[in-house]
């Protein structure tokens, strides 16, 4: 997951023609955004029959919200903006001249207290590096309030840290995994205490941009448990690049070795050439199947937010149902 990009796929895709023919072939096809406007790195959190979205910061009524957040009772929607989830920025985020920060790649969870945690990324003024910065709420809408001074996770010698994301295991305990570095990309499994601040032992990396359509990035990263199997979905090269693919790496324990699918599950072939660099994903359990929402290109400058059935097969593998999207409530956290 990747800051706005403020033209950067104009660079890659001119306006006009070329890209209007691409957007209309998307009308043939069989999904479309659940929410159209731009609303990228897309985070969900079921809370008992309401799902809300969270995206990275993004232009509202002329002004920037931080954290956008919306709701709905479906994934399909109808999506209802709500409003910024994090209106004041921590005192350590680097700040524009308007007095606005870049805010990116939102991840909000339940605490066993009843609070919600809210994790993001924002460039540290101090250190010039991206860093993961933590706040509270009472409310899934917010107002999230930072909590302490400094980032939760800031690494200048692994360069940029991003792209956090919860996980907690069927037996309980729980954990933050994080992108770092530059070159080479890895992305780091962290354990964190019950409070979903404190860390626990030593962070272990999980997996590395170690193939060439990676680009040296592998970010956005997305954990889920099937059966005895860990699935460790994410998004490889560039946000912007044109290639911009979701993979996933597999394996039976936390603490053992990650086996990358070959190839890619998702990219802009699978939604027929449509919406150019899928990615940002996160998954959502259901009823009866999986769900897995992402973002893609629907304008050179927007990135909208979709929703894709997600299947399993015997063996834990996962795979998509692109005709089979979400028509009922949540289930209850």
């Amino acid at each position: 997951m990747s800051p706005l990009p403020r033209g950067g796929w104009a660079r890659l895709l001119k306006t006009g023609p070329a890209f209007a023919a691409i957007v209309a072939a998307a009308t043939a096809s069989t999904i479309q955004p659940v929410i159209a406007r731009d609303f990228p790195d897309p985070a969900i959190l079921a809370v008992g029959s309401v799902y809300y979205a969270y995206s990275t910061a993004s232009n509202y009524g002329g002004g920037v919200w931080h954290v956008p957040v919306q709701r709905a009772s479906s994934l399909t929607g109808k999506w209802t903006e709500v409003g910024d989830a994090m209106p004041d920025l921590p005192a350590w985020v680097g700040k524009n001249a308007q007095g606005s920060g870049n805010v990116w790649a939102p991840e909000v969870a339940a605490r066993s207290d009843g609070s919600y945690i809210l994790y993001f990324t924002a460039r540290s003024a101090a250190k010039s590096v991206q860093c993961i910065g933590v706040a509270l709420a009472s409310s899934p809408k917010g107002p999230f309030r930072p909590v302490g001074t400094e980032p939760l996770v800031c690494r200048p010698e692994d360069v940029d840290s991003i792209d956090p994301s919860a996980f907690t295991d069927t037996d309980g305990k729980q954990y933050l995994l994080y992108t770092s570095g530059r070159g080479k990309a890895t992305i780091w499994l962290q354990q964190v205490s019950v409070d979903g601040i404190t860390p626990i032992g030593a962070r272990r990396p999980l997996i590395q941009a170690d193939r060439p359509e990676e680009g040296n990035i592998v970010e956005a990263p997305a954990m889920v448990k099937h059966g005895n199997k860990y699935v460790l979905f994410y998004s490889g090269n560039a946000f912007n690049s044109g290639k911009y693919f979701v993979n996933y790496a597999s394996g039976t324990s936390l603490s053992g070795t990650f086996t990358k699918r070959d190839g890619q599950f998702l990219n802009r072939d699978t939604l027929g050439g449509a919406y150019p660099n899928p990615g940002g994903e996160e998954v959502v359990p259901g009823r009866k199947h999986d769900y897995m929402l992402f973002h893609a290109y629907t304008n050179p400058g927007r990135r909208s937010m979709f929703v894709v059935g997600l299947g399993w097969d015997s063996s834990g593998n996962p795979n998509l149902e692109l005709d089979n999207v979400v028509k009922a409530p949540p289930t209850k956290p």
